[in-house]
Order: C-alpha cells, then structure tokens, then sequence
C-alpha cells in the first residue's frame, strides 16, 4: 500500500472498436490538488477517470503514480476511493452497510467506522436512514450514498475519485455538498487529492484548483478557473465556460482610435489591472458604422498582424443596453432591436439583433 501523491498521465489512448474515446492525453494532477475534468457528454471524462483507476487498461500510454507505473496494476492494487457515476450501490445491503463496506474490507476499528458512517451521514444530510436499502431511495439520494461509501474509503487512501457527484442533486443541495466538498477535501485532516468529473462550468469553477476541458476525447485545455475563464484557448472552451457573444471582423491599419477607454477604466480599478496588467487598444472592424477596441496585453498585441482577421468574444454579462438614443454618447456601442426578454430570477436575459444582423434580415 503508497499514498498517492502525483498522478502523470503520459500520451494515454483508449479506443472501443472505431471510435477514439482517448486520444493522445498526456496529463499532470498535484499532491492535494482539487482536480476538475470538465466537458460535454461523450467528451470521454469518465473513460480517463477510468484509466486512472484501473477499470479501463489504455490501448497506449503510461500512468504514473508517484513516478511509479501503474499501467497494468489493478484497481484494487491502486490504494484510490472512486465513485461511480452509476452510483454501484449493493442492491441487497443497507445504506449503513453499504458505506461501510470499506472498512469492514479492510478490518477497521469498528468504533471508528461507526462514527466516521454517522459524521457522512450527516454531511448529506442522510441521517436516520441507516436501515433503508437502495431500492427504497430517490435518485438523488442514491448518489449521496455512493459519494459517502467513497468517502469512507479515505481511511486507507488519500486519492479520491469523482464521477458526476453531484448530478442528481437538486440545487441548493448541491452547491453546500459541493463546498464540503471541497472544505473536507482541503482540511488538515485529509488534505486530499481529488479528481473530479462534470459537465457543469459553475460546480468546476467553485470547487477546482485547476480545470481539464476535454471535447471529443482529446485535452483541449488546462488552467486555474481565472486561465480558463479569461484566457480560453479557443470558442468552444470560452461558450462552454459561459454565454458568449462572437463577432467576425479584421485589424484596422489606417485608422487611429481617437478615444481610449482603458484610460479611465484602469484608474483604481485593480480587478482590471490584475486582468490586464500592460493593455493596448486594438482597434477593429466588426462590420457595424464604427470601429470597436478591443484591450490586449501589449506582448499578445504585437503577435497579431494588421488586416488579419479576429474573432471579437464578448461574454453576455459585460454587454449594457442603453436607449437607441443614447447610441452616439457611448463607445464600444452596437445598435440592435430586442427580440426577447426572459426573468431569470437574479438577472434577465435579453436576445438583441444587432446593427449588422438586421441589415441581413431587413
């Protein structure tokens, strides 16, 4: 038995028949790091989580636990605590048997399981339930029992594998079990390394150290939430992170910005300094009557050629709208006719046709 403290993935591949499911990942996760694979479905989160655990042997490639080859170890020999995203709950056991099963396994202290079941137990809000069996539970509740029977596992583990934890949960649930989490994860007690699986940006954004987006069985990118958020590597990790707006366009080489809104933005202003510690306007043609500016760091700025062409991403949340009148007042400004407005509780979310699409439609 090792305690697992750096996980290296190494030009890992796992097809089934025709299709490529892993393809070529190579891969570093911390000591203690609070790790989040995130992507669609069919994007093969769950197959590497499988790899990493033993369940699955890769067609090529390497897995290093602590410098060490665990390619062809099996999951038992890999000393990790995984749940499954199908949850794997023992049909004829009880919940207070299921969650312990580990430590009966491994002939714990018996007092000890007891109290570390009812201390889980608690945290998913699971309590008085000890005698029910799985077919007596909600789908949600199913997966709190499968989160607490990997839980346990940690007496003789300090890896931890997440399969979809908290898919099934409904949404106040799932954002406090996500920050205990994380809290358990992070405590002096444990200090964890974790693996975890989602679909969903804003479970990865709370509870990561670093994110993997993964499309279509390759890596695409790797980065803290600020990297991944702020610095998207292309458009389908920047939609997947959050609702964007794109617009097509090309630099400008004759023309001088005659404003520059940096000037005032940056005074005080030390979230965007720490965004943008060095800016420069770019000044670009998206089609519309004026020209928009778009701020860069200085050394990304001198990488792009003038008349190339750009793609503008502008993320929802970063848009106002201001009366048609007040058009000419405002730089950076498009005009547009709202197509819809939708309550979304903290916000609305409005639908606009800007200048360019009407003139297409019209």
């Amino acid at each position: 038995m090792f305690i697992i403290v750096k996980i290296e993935l190494i030009n890992v591949s796992k097809s089934f028949r025709n299709f490529k499911a892993l393809d070529n990942i190579s891969l570093t996760i911390k000591d203690k790091e609070y790790f989040v694979i995130l992507g669609p479905t069919g994007a093969g989160k769950t197959t590497l989580l499988k790899v990493i655990a033993g369940l699955l042997r890769p067609d090529s490639g390497h897995i290093h636990f602590d410098g060490k080859d665990v390619t062809k170890l099996k999951p038992e020999q890999r000393n990790l605590g995984f749940m499954f995203e199908n949850y794997a709950l023992f049909p004829h056991m009880n919940i207070f048997k299921n969650i312990s099963y580990s430590g009966r396994v491994h002939a714990s202290d018996r007092a000890q399981t007891q109290a570390l079941v009812d201390q889980v137990l608690m945290m998913t809000l699971l309590t008085g339930r000890n005698d029910a069996v799985p077919e007596e539970l909600s789908g949600g509740m199913k997966q709190r029992v499968a989160l607490c029977r990997a839980l346990l596992n940690l007496e003789q583990t300090k890896l931890l594998i997440l399969d979809e934890p908290l898919k099934a949960l409904d949404a106040g649930l799932r954002m406090n079990l996500g920050r205990e989490l994380l809290l358990m994860a992070k405590s002096k007690q444990l200090k964890l390394t974790v693996i975890h699986v989602t679909n969903d940006e804003e479970e990865a954004m709370m509870a990561s150290d670093r994110i993997a987006i993964m499309d279509n069985g390759k890596l695409i990118q790797v980065g803290t939430p600020h990297e991944i958020y702020y610095h998207p590597r292309n458009l389908f990790v920047a939609n997947f992170m959050s609702e964007i707006n794109y617009f097509e366009g090309n630099c400008i080489t004759k023309k001088k910005l005659s404003w520059d809104i940096s000037q005032k933005s940056t005074r005080g202003d030390k979230f965007y300094e720490e965004i943008y510690e060095d800016p420069a306007p770019l000044a670009l043609d998206i089609g519309g009557e004026s020209l928009f500016a778009a701020y860069v760091e200085k050394g990304e700025c001198e990488e792009i050629e003038l008349e190339n062409d750009i793609i503008l991403v502008v993320r929802s949340n970063h848009f106002k709208i201001r009366l048609g009148n007040r058009e000419k007042q405002k730089k950076n400004a498009l005009l547009g006719k709202i197509q819809r407005r939708k309550f979304m509780g903290v916000f609305y979310r409005f639908e606009v046709l800007t200048e360019m699409t009407l003139d297409r439609t019209e």
